[in-house]
């Protein structure tokens, strides 16, 4: 006769099987929350010194006031900043990463251009400052007598983060995006699902980030966050656009998705087409790869900040008028009497797009023959100098 040793902590009740349970778990997205943040401990992120990942990262709701989390928070130092003990900064990068899976597809709708012509990626807190005001023609010589000339310059403009992959155009952009469900038998769209299951979650958790970043007053150091917001999906990512007057279909692993929010006064009050913020939506085979790019790609805008720091921290430079960043230089102490004049003129590069062009002389983008299947690009070479 044999006995039954199971403890009553380990039985099944009311008809559930253990079948059951491991179907409803997958379902859940637990399991594929923990593989997202083993493929991000594994990347070159993890192996950063000071680097720490926190799953189910509480925030905050901005709206309703209530306690809520996120899958995912990634935080590490960069050590540009404590190479240099006369750095004013202390750089660091931030991942809020929302996982999300589906058998259903979400759709992106995208656009030529970014949704604004100015830069506006990253997001980054903990500065006192976002612009920089630049002096150029006054001369250089302690108690010249000419008056300068000076403009307002984007942080991420005079520092050229757009140049550097990553940072720049380097998927294609999306205005908006939705997520397909069925209804009976019917396929439908839906934009309050996708708004409310990933736009949301990230950017109120990155709305709580920036009030957690502020500057402490009379504190000798700036900690600035680049902050990066996230969605990996385990689902089909297909894209929509216009060519040529007919309707396409392509599937990417990558895309940029632009939010606007509209603008609240102050000095932004005539900027009538309100304020865009930028969210990646990556799908889990590109995951590997893109962690690759952003650590290399914000190495290198960390190591611009540091190079930089003593202008980012004041809010000040001069430029010789030459090219590239490595014009910018801290403020000389005798362009002090020139901040009291007024500075209205506001400088900012155009942000760059990707065109997608279509060659359809050798058949249609998806193929009739397999009407499961989208077109697809995963090349992305452009991320990658030459050489590398």
């Amino acid at each position: 006769m044999s006995v039954d040793n199971t403890p009553p902590f380990a039985e099944l009740h009311a008809g559930i099987t253990a079948k059951d349970l491991r179907e409803v778990i997958a379902k859940s997205g637990y399991p594929f929350q923990a593989t997202v943040a083993d493929i991000i401990r594994s990347s070159p992120l993890g192996a950063v010194r000071d680097v720490k990942l926190q799953e189910e990262w509480a925030f905050i709701d901005r709206d309703s006031g209530q306690a809520r989390s996120i899958d995912i928070l990634v935080d590490l130092a960069f050590p540009h900043d404590y190479d240099e003990p006369n750095s004013k900064l202390r750089t660091r990068l931030n991942l809020l990463v929302e996982c999300k899976q589906s058998d259903l597809p979400y759709i992106f709708f995208l656009r030529k251009s970014a949704p604004v012509p100015h830069n506006e990626f990253p997001e980054i807190y903990g500065l006192e400052k976002q612009d920089i005001r630049v002096f150029t023609n006054a001369a250089r010589e302690e108690g010249a007598k000419n008056s300068s000339f000076s403009w307002w310059v984007n942080l991420r403009d005079a520092l050229e983060f757009a140049e550097v992959p990553f940072f720049g155009a380097p998927t294609l952009y999306a205005i908006s995006f939705a997520k397909a469900i069925r209804r009976g038998s019917k396929l439908e769209l839906t934009g309050e699902d996708a708004y409310r299951s990933l736009t949301l979650p990230l950017l109120k958790a990155a709305d709580h980030l920036k009030s957690l970043s502020k500057p402490t007053e009379g504190h000798p150091l700036l900690f600035p966050r680049i902050v990066i917001n996230l969605a990996v999906v385990r689902a089909p990512m297909i894209c929509a656009f216009e060519n040529n007057g007919e309707s396409e279909l392509i599937a990417l692993p990558w895309v940029r998705v632009g939010h606007l929010e509209p603008t609240e006064g102050g000095e932004n009050e005539r900027n009538l087409s309100g304020a865009v913020r930028y969210f990646d939506v990556v799908h889990e085979s590109f995951l590997a790869r893109y962690l690759e790019v952003l650590s290399r790609d914000a190495d290198e805008v960390a190591k611009r900040m540091h190079q930089h720091s003593k202008e980012v921290a004041s809010g000040l430079a001069f430029s010789d008028m030459s090219e590239g960043h490595e014009s910018f230089s801290p403020l000389p102490e005798h362009y002090q009497e020139f901040l009291s004049k007024p500075c209205t003129i506001t400088f900012r590069h155009h942000v760059r797009s990707l065109g997608l062009t279509i060659d359809k002389s050798h058949g249609e983008i998806s193929d009739p023959n397999n009407p499961t299947v989208i077109g697809w690009i995963d090349g992305y070479d452009w991320l990658y100098p030459s050489g590398q």
